[in-house]
């Protein structure tokens, strides 16, 4: 609704460049974006979260491997990928990490990949999954359904 874009306007805002170290063509968001390429641009190489936290991610759509981008700057592609082991050089879309009413989150955690084996559901902070009940020492998948 308006309103609710109104009550977040200003608590969310990034700055993107198409190559390293703040060169190259630019522009301001406050709000998401599911595909850099629509605004012009062949990717994001460099980035300013100036605030709020975001996501960013290596395909568009909000697909692909996810990164957290918190208040910084981000002048090439090992700052946002830090120790991850993961290497992607760009990103081609983001959007803002909304907080959401705790009381709606609600998620899955599964045993195994693509969601199979032994689940269990969480809807609250656990401390400690294993004193929870959850058997294993890793978590193969998760499906969020509601909330962050």
């Amino acid at each position: 609704t308006s309103s609710e874009a109104m009550d977040t306007l200003g608590q969310y805002k990034i700055t993107v460049w198409e190559e390293e170290s703040f060169q190259g063509k630019r522009c301001e968001f406050l709000m998401e974006c599911p595909s850099i390429m629509e605004r012009g641009f062949r990717k994001i190489r460099s980035i300013k979260v100036e605030s709020g936290p975001w996501v960013g991610f290596e395909y568009p759509e909000y697909q692909g491997q996810q990164f957290i981008l918190e208040k910084g700057d981000y002048p090439r592609w090992e700052a946002w990928s830090g120790n991850s082991g993961y290497r992607t050089e760009h990103l081609l879309s983001f959007r803002p990490v909304k907080c959401a009413n705790h009381n709606d989150s609600k998620a899955i955690l599964y045993e195994a990949e693509n969601f199979q084996g032994h689940k269990f559901e969480l809807s609250d902070d656990y401390p400690s999954l294993q004193a929870m009940g959850w058997g294993n020492k890793e978590v193969a998948s998760i499906k969020v359904n509601a909330g962050a």
